[in-house]
């Protein structure tokens, strides 16, 4: 009886990040009951196999471990009320979910299975998603029904997330499966990585997703066609191009008006739209880390920095679109919360990735996600874009994938 528990047991701890993985652009929910049930797993593991600081094998882990401490302890200082001061806390809890759960994937060697997972999960949200461009099914009862308030934010490619995750997850998602086709030498992968270039480039709408699909090509050519290392950026550019102008790249044309539309509103100091909103919380968290260079002004202060920065300087915008507690930049996020102290943090764990993943095909892909969207998306900060980065910052820096 008791072996049959355990067993069942063992069976849950083992697929219960693949399931996160599955559920990660299809029910934030599921992924989020998933994420906690690995987490405890992993702790109860840590825990009672007493491993201590012992598992934190990697030096980002320390970074990310160090970068939510100094966010507690700057709640004795924060300028901002309880209840940011807790969301704030309890979204960054992820950079402690990074050691918990690589430790989790090197202990129950599960990481084809959490793959396989995603890509299963990833294969029916670009089914629909094709679906939904062709405008071949409907899905706006299910939304009404289900009150996702995701106004603006879905795209007519995007299903169940934000036009900004599904197109950074699938962007991934053709990096992961083009390494996944050349290691089981499977031509359908190949078609699922077609699929979802041209998904990310043609249907749905992201600049960030857009600048990430680029790099990613860069290190597809790179490190698939080294031999010639001199045609990398002319073959990507020339690629990217010939997207560009097709005529059926309605979307990426669409995006490129608008992006010139925003530019010509911010000059006008008119920061209603995406790029003047960020440029006003840019401004903002420059002018935050003047006043309080070294140690920030707190955990979830961000918000009435900004809120005091719109009063001051008389600027005529939304409030309810501009005081946000999120800066959508992770840089600004957490310079403003802990200085330059906690900028650098954050830089020396961009660092770490990035020396960890030097001659490393998924995990180069991993920091080229994570590097260009802190520019654009506090993406630590989100739930989704956040927990979706700590499962593949767990999974691609496992020894397994050194090559």
């Amino acid at each position: 009886m008791n072996t049959l528990f355990f067993k069942n047991l063992k069976k849950i701890e083992i697929y219960s990040l693949p399931f996160a993985a599955f559920f990660l652009l299809i029910s934030t929910a599921a992924l989020n009951f998933f994420i906690v049930i690995t987490v405890l797993f992993g702790l109860i593991r840590i825990i009672f196999e007493k491993k201590d600081i012992l598992f934190i094998s990697k030096k980002f882990m320390l970074y990310a471990l160090l970068i939510f401490l100094f966010l507690i302890l700057s709640s004795y200082y924060t300028v901002g009320n309880f209840e940011n001061m807790y969301i704030t806390l309890k979204k960054y809890v992820k950079f402690l979910y990074i050691p918990i759960l690589f430790y989790h994937i090197k202990v129950n060697q599960n990481q084809i299975l959490i793959i396989k997972f995603l890509l299963a999960g990833g294969f029916i949200v670009l089914f629909l998603s094709y679906l939904k461009y062709f405008n071949i099914v409907n899905f706006s009862s299910l939304y009404n029904f289900f009150d996702m308030n995701l106004v603006g934010t879905i795209s007519h490619a995007s299903v169940f997330q934000t036009s900004i995750i599904h197109g950074v997850v699938f962007s991934f998602l053709f990096y992961l499966s083009i390494y996944m086709a050349k290691k089981q030498n499977n031509n359908y992968l190949y078609i699922f990585s077609i699929l979802c270039l041209f998904n990310i480039v043609f249907m749905n709408d992201s600049r960030n997703s857009y600048l990430v699909i680029f790099f990613l090509i860069l290190s597809v050519i790179y490190f698939y066609f080294n031999k010639r290392k001199y045609m990398v950026t002319t073959i990507s550019l020339i690629f990217i191009f010939s997207l560009s102008i097709l005529p059926i790249s309605n979307t990426f044309k669409k995006t490129i008006n608008d992006t010139a539309y925003d530019i010509k509103l911010l000059v006008n100091d008119n920061y209603t739209s995406s790029i003047g909103l960020r440029s006003l919380w840019i401004l903002n968290g420059i002018e935050n880390i003047y006043k309080n260079p070294l140690f920030g002004t707190g955990v979830g202060s961000y918000e009435k920095t900004i809120e005091n920065f719109i009063k001051k300087n008389d600027i005529n915008v939304d409030k309810n679109l501009a005081v946000s507690n999120n800066p959508h930049n992770e840089f600004i996020s957490l310079s403003t919360q802990l200085g330059l102290f906690g900028f650098m943090l954050y830089m020396f764990f961009l660092y770490e990735l990035f020396k960890d993943s030097r001659k490393k095909f998924l995990s180069t892909g991993v920091f080229v996600i994570v590097f260009i969207s802190s520019f654009f998306n506090a993406l630590f900060y989100d739930n989704v874009f956040g927990l979706f980065m700590v499962i593949v910052i767990s999974l691609v820096y496992q020894k397994e994938f050194d090559h």
